[in-house]
């Protein structure tokens, strides 16, 4: 397999709910109120058996995203001043 097929393959790999509390500082309540906020745009979970994933390329193109709402803002509040 290549290093670019195991790249995308990474990529694209469902990250337990768990993990993805760890990797954004939050409780799982707070996850629980990210699910429930449309405004937000934070991807669905994947059920399987009870349990709930994320899809891997999701997570990182809402990071993506937030990012570049920060720096919006940040940019904005700067010209304002």
């Amino acid at each position: 397999m290549s290093a670019h097929v195991a790249a995308a393959d990474e990529f694209d790999k469902l990250v337990p709910d768990p993990e993805v509390c760890r990797e954004f500082g939050i409780s799982a309540m707070t996850l629980w109120r990210w699910d429930r906020d449309p405004e937000l745009g934070f991807p669905p979970p994947v059920k399987i058996r009870k349990r709930k994933f994320r899809h891997r390329s999701a997570i990182e193109e809402f990071k993506r995203q937030l990012l570049q709402r920060a720096l919006a803002d940040w940019q904005h509040s700067r010209a304002a001043h």
